[in-house]
């Protein structure tokens, strides 16, 4: 199922559910303005408010979707966005579609628990070994942009040293304690 989004200046509407995406698209093709276009290879969707009446409807089988132009800042596309979404009514023996966001990152929904026990892995790993060598390790930045790091600092001592990010980059790593020698 997809779920249409309107998206503009921070301000996000969940306006209607689909089953498919072409059904969704044949909805939204009736919006005045409405444009798709290919940007480096994404394709990107949406609608000028100028372009709608002071109020229409939309009829898409049986049902009334009201617009107004007054809803949308006419100076700034409208961007539509598709979200696809699992419906639970539905016996399913598989992860649902979609990404999780871990951190600051996003992950495929398949991929989420492998991610996080390699992630948390290498973590220890780096842990321990910084730990053998006399140093106090912690995390920080959670929620940061870039999302949480490593941080440690030689016992007895106030100056914390950045050593990484648990990133996309960090849990590919396969040497955790040779990277980690590397990094220092």
């Amino acid at each position: 199922m997809y779920l249409l989004e309107l998206y503009q200046n921070n301000y996000s509407k969940d306006l209607v559910l689909f089953e498919t995406l072409e059904e969704g698209r044949e909805f939204v093709t009736r919006i005045p303005g409405y444009t798709l276009e290919n940007e480096d290879g994404f394709e990107v969707e949406y609608f000028n408010s100028k372009n709608l009446p002071d109020y229409m409807e939309i009829v898409f089988n049986g049902n009334i979707v009201p617009l107004s132009r007054f809803s949308f800042n006419s100076e700034e596309n409208v961007d539509i966005i598709w979200k696809e979404v699992s419906n639970l009514s539905f016996k399913n023996d598989k992860v649902i579609e979609g990404a999780t966001k871990v951190d600051a990152y996003v992950v495929n929904n398949d991929e989420v628990k492998a991610y996080v026990e390699v992630r948390e892995a290498n973590f220890r790993k780096a842990k321990a070994f910084l730990e053998s060598k006399g140093y106090e390790v912690d995390r920080s930045f959670f929620g940061s942009e870039d999302g949480e790091a490593i941080v440690y600092r030689k016992r007895d001592t106030e100056d914390w040293h950045f050593l990484c990010h648990l990133d996309p980059l960090f849990v590919e790593i396969e040497d955790v304690e040779g990277y980690v020698k590397e990094a220092m």
